[in-house]
């Protein structure tokens, strides 16, 4: 049973977004932020398609694939880049010598 989802009125050809009653109770179910953070993934995903001119993918797939890539970031957040760029690990690189040198 699909459920009307007017959410991106841009679409080509002034289609809809069609989303499941299951999808709908997915995202329901997640906390606000979660859910903003999947609603900007599909929504750049579609402005990315749209922008370079290729067919839009079944927004069914694209929501559950947004909804696990949310899950994932909440548990594993990137690293944040607070360390010193000027360090580098101390190297050694011996030199060299043939078998015949020796």
């Amino acid at each position: 049973m699909s459920v009307g989802f007017d959410y991106f009125p841009g679409l080509p050809g002034g289609k809809a977004a069609r989303l499941s009653a299951q999808t709908l109770k997915t995202l329901s179910e997640l906390a606000t932020e979660s859910r903003d953070r999947v609603e900007k993934l599909v929504r750049t995903h579609i402005e990315a398609c749209l922008r370079n001119g290729s067919p839009l993918e079944n927004i069914e797939r694209v929501y559950s694939e947004a909804i696990e890539v949310a899950a994932i970031e909440s548990r594993h957040p990137e690293a944040k880049g607070d360390y010193l760029r000027d360090w580098e690990p101390a190297r050694r690189y011996d030199q060299y010598f043939s078998p015949r040198e020796l």
